[in-house]
């Protein structure tokens, strides 16, 4: 079984000792699963150059998915590798496209923001949509059909839960597998008038390595991948 990490934070570098809660979570996800035996991969889709979302069926223009939009169907890929100085450079979407064609699991890792998930990931979600629309718009097979999808969330202190819960029935909505507590969730704090608190890694790793915290990645492990 191979297993897709993405991790969709901004709090990220050059190497895994200074990425955030969200990632850092993700990263021991993949750690434990590997030792169970599966194959892993992480995307740090940080670092990916991603054009927009041009919104192609909306616009009444080209159809999004459109046979004819490249070997991935996505007019934002291949506009982007025709005229590259108008889209900011080649766009690696197909990184993504690519990995999660390639995995049996996918684990979705965000911060919270202000209530919801990262402007990263919602470029991410829209990108997708020419996966999703080769089975809503031209009766093909669904590409998310048959993969199980997992969902990590961390907060300062706002609504975390939800956040998680919301990023599930989307991606259950698209055609992912998704189980009932196929979420880790992480709040460092339930008070919001407290915002300079230092850094969340060193918490989340202290929670990850306490019996709860433990128990609580075990469980979701247990239930993304079935």
């Amino acid at each position: 079984m191979r297993v897709l990490g993405i991790s969709t934070s901004s709090n990220t570098g050059t190497d895994h000792e200074s990425w955030g809660a969200s990632a850092t979570v993700l990263l021991t996800a993949l750690h434990e699963l590997q030792q169970r035996g599966y194959e892993v991969k992480c995307v740090n889709a940080a670092e990916l150059h991603i054009v927009g979302n041009l919104s192609c069926y909306a616009s009444g223009k080209e159809g999004c998915a459109d046979p004819e939009a490249g070997p991935y169907r996505c007019w934002a890929h291949w506009n982007s590798l025709q005229d590259p100085d108008k889209y900011g450079g080649e766009d690696q979407m197909p990184v993504l496209y690519d990995g999660i064609a390639w995995a049996d699991i996918v684990l979705v890792a965000t911060s919270n923001r202000w209530g919801s998930h990262t402007a990263i990931l919602q470029r991410v979600i829209e990108r997708l949509n020419t996966l999703e629309n080769r089975h809503t718009t031209y009766g093909e097979p669904n590409p998310f059909e048959g993969k199980r999808v997992g969902v990590i969330a961390t907060g300062q202190h706002w609504l975390t839960q939800r956040v998680a819960a919301q990023l599930l029935e989307t991606l259950g909505l698209m055609g992912f597998e998704t189980g009932a507590f196929s979420v880790f969730t992480w709040q460092r704090l339930n008070d919001m008038r407290i915002e300079q608190a230092g850094p969340n890694r060193p918490k989340v790793e202290e929670y990850l390595q306490s019996p709860e915290g433990q128990h609580q990645l075990e469980s979701f492990l247990d239930e993304v991948v079935g």
